[in-house]
């Protein structure tokens, strides 16, 4: 089986507006190729899929190449490229598959999703129910395309059109200032593709069905987790982790989830330095009881001899209580 039923979708960091001018994935077998939206502003995340244009037949074969065509707002630049994609992985993901368990079955991926970013980034995903994985990182160069391929509006100039797409997307003129201020952070997303040997651990805690429900890392890449770990995928290496979510089974019927978002500046220099110093690492939640009988959850990194705190992970905890999801004010 080496066709399936798959769209193409396309991808860019927020707060760094881009647009596709053209781009397609073409099928391995030479029959053609699937375009990749193009034409408009994307700036919705990193990893996180725009557009879903159904085209062509059902089941279609799989892309060996992509060509791409792009412009970044911040930085007033075009770029392009024509890249051999890694087809024998891909089929083999595609044929494998996964269990999803939103969907309690085994299914396969949906997507095939391109992201662009500043410095001429380009990263291919494979994105399904409960998982996206990158497939693919490579290098665009720039070059002087048409303005016109941009825009056809003639009343502004170009330097007037980008600033505006730019407040649009940044909402405030104090947000461009500060792009303008601190700059574009060149080889950002490549440096997010550092892997470390992590796992998560839960200390006074246990998590329902046994599972992490979502993990979001800053690669783009989406995962869940069943806790404990197997051993053949504990001793695996994985990016740094962007987002947790879980629910806490703090009795049988009734539980907490929390939805954990990691500071990138913390979370990265705290995977460098422990992650340096001992390669194997655990990503702790932990909940410990006081005095007074209440009790206070805390994240942590830890190795064999060091435990840093993560103080300023954002937490946002739901109620749970017969699976369904009420906030708690």
């Amino acid at each position: 089986m080496d066709k399936f039923d798959w769209q193409a979708s396309e991808s860019a960091p927020r707060n760094y507006v881009m647009t596709i001018v053209s781009g397609g994935l073409s099928y391995h077998d030479g029959s053609g190729s699937l375009y990749i939206p193009d034409g408009s502003d994307i700036k919705h995340g990193w990893g996180t899929p725009v557009s879903s244009h159904v085209v062509g037949p059902d089941l279609k074969p799989l892309p060996s190449q992509l060509r791409i065509t792009f412009f970044s707002y911040t930085e007033n630049q075009f770029y392009q490229g024509k890249f051999d994609l890694p087809y024998a992985k891909i089929l083999k993901l595609f044929q494998e598959g996964y269990y999803s368990p939103n969907e309690g079955k085994h299914v396969t991926y949906l997507k095939i999703v391109v992201g662009v970013a500043p410095g001429g980034a380009v990263t291919v995903w494979l994105a399904g129910i409960n998982k996206t994985t990158e497939v693919f990182f490579g290098q665009a160069e720039k070059y002087d395309g048409e303005w016109r391929s941009i825009t056809s509006n003639t009343t502004l100039s170009r330097e007037e059109y980008i600033q505006r797409r730019l407040l649009d997307a940044l909402k405030t003129p104090e947000a461009i200032a500060a792009l303008h201020k601190n700059g574009v952070p060149l080889g950002l997303w490549a440096r997010y593709r550092t892997r470390y040997p992590w796992q998560p651990l839960f200390t006074g805690m246990t998590v329902r069905d046994g599972r992490i429900d979502e993990v979001r890392y800053f690669t783009g890449e989406l995962d869940y987790f069943n806790y404990p770990l197997e051993s053949s995928i504990a001793g695996s290496t994985r990016p740094v982790p962007s987002q947790i979510y879980f629910i806490w089974e703090y009795t049988k019927v009734q539980g907490r989830s929390y939805e954990l978002t990691f500071d990138e500046a913390e979370i990265f220099d705290a995977f460098k330095k422990l992650g340096n110093s001992h390669p194997s690492l655990q990503l702790e939640m932990r909940m410990t009881p006081t005095d007074s009988g209440k009790k206070v959850f805390s994240v942590w990194l830890r190795n064999a001899k060091d435990a840093i705190p993560l103080k300023q992970t954002r937490i946002k905890i739901y109620g749970v209580s017969d699976r369904k999801v009420e906030d708690v004010k």
